[in-house]
């Protein structure tokens, strides 16, 4: 297979979306500009720097002097999304859902590239693809301290970053055009999240207790 072989100027476009819904994550729990800054850093970079010590490649998101400078960009793009977005709770959760499922796709796509180029065999392409794309979601929440989405009950997160991995080895598989298969996947991943987002399909109901109310 004739891989992407990951484009720079598509790794940098992933960091900055990764960057800016770090920042949005940063902004909606009321933190300063330097904690804006550090979350959209981790968002941007975490689910590279994760890919590249899953592959035991050079780190890309630290050898190359694009990444960084990228989600930082996203991180001080964020003040002036939200003044286009307004102060309207819903506009501005449906801006953050959109931008870290477009952050999601691209991490999921790259990574699972990343791991066809090194000759992993489709599961563990799968794999990587996936922990690329939530890996800087996750370090992101752990980092604030919250429980990762990712594992509670809810829409879809991970259940829509494996059908966009899937897509892309079977399509790269057929040897389909690059970009098609890119494209195409990306899609795919953006299609299920923001599904699952707006028509409330869940990964599971969130148990109840007399005391807490939900779990």
């Amino acid at each position: 297979m004739n891989s992407l072989a990951i484009p720079l100027w598509l790794d940098a476009v992933a960091v900055g979306f990764g960057g800016l819904a770090g920042a949005l994550a940063a902004r909606r729990r009321g933190f300063d500009i330097v904690g804006v800054l550090f979350l959209a850093v981790i968002g941007g970079l975490g689910g590279a720097l994760l890919r590249d010590l899953l592959l035991q490649v050079p780190v890309r998101a630290l050898t190359s002097p694009w990444l960084l400078p990228s989600a930082v960009l996203g991180g001080l793009l964020v003040a002036p999304l939200l003044a286009v977005v307004g102060p309207l709770r819903f506009r501005r959760d449906v801006a953050f859902t959109l931008l870290d499922a477009m952050s999601l796709a691209m991490y999921s796509v790259l990574g699972t590239d990343r791991a066809i180029t090194v000759g992993l065999p489709p599961i563990s392409c799968v794999f990587v693809g996936t922990v690329a794309g939530v890996g800087g979601a996750l370090i992101r929440d752990v980092l604030i301290n919250e429980q990762p989405e990712h594992f509670k009950p809810g829409s879809f997160y991970v259940l829509a970053a494996v059908p966009g991995c899937v897509a892309y080895f079977v399509m790269r598989s057929l040897e389909l055009p690059v970009l098609v298969s890119a494209v195409t996947s990306v899609g795919v991943v953006i299609a299920v999240r923001m599904s699952s987002w707006s028509l409330n399909w869940q990964t599971g109901r969130r148990r109840t207790t007399g005391t807490s109310g939900t779990s």
